[in-house]
C-alpha cells in the first residue's frame, strides 16, 4: 500500500512539473502584435505593404486583397 502511494505521489508531482512548464500562448500573441506595426495580422518580416489601413483585408504578404 505504501508503494502505491509513493508511485502515485511521484506521478502527480511529475505531471505537475510537466504542466507548469506549459504556456497558455499569451506571450506568443504579444510577440506577433509587437512585430506587426500596421496591425494587419502579417508580421513585419514578410509584410510587403507596410502601411495597410486598419480594417482592410490583406493577403499572405500583407497587401490589400482586391474584391471584384
Amino acid at each position: 500500500m505504501k508503494t502505491k502511494k509513493f508511485y502515485l505521489s511521484i506521478m502527480v508531482f511529475t505531471m505537475f512539473l510537466a504542466l507548469s512548464s506549459c504556456s497558455l500562448g499569451d506571450d506568443d500573441n504579444n510577440i506577433v502584435e509587437r512585430n506587426d506595426d500596421d496591425g494587419d495580422g502579417v508580421v513585419n518580416v514578410i509584410d510587403e505593404c507596410v502601411h495597410t489601413p486598419e480594417g482592410v483585408e490583406v493577403d499572405a504578404v500583407g497587401c490589400p486583397v482586391e474584391i471584384d
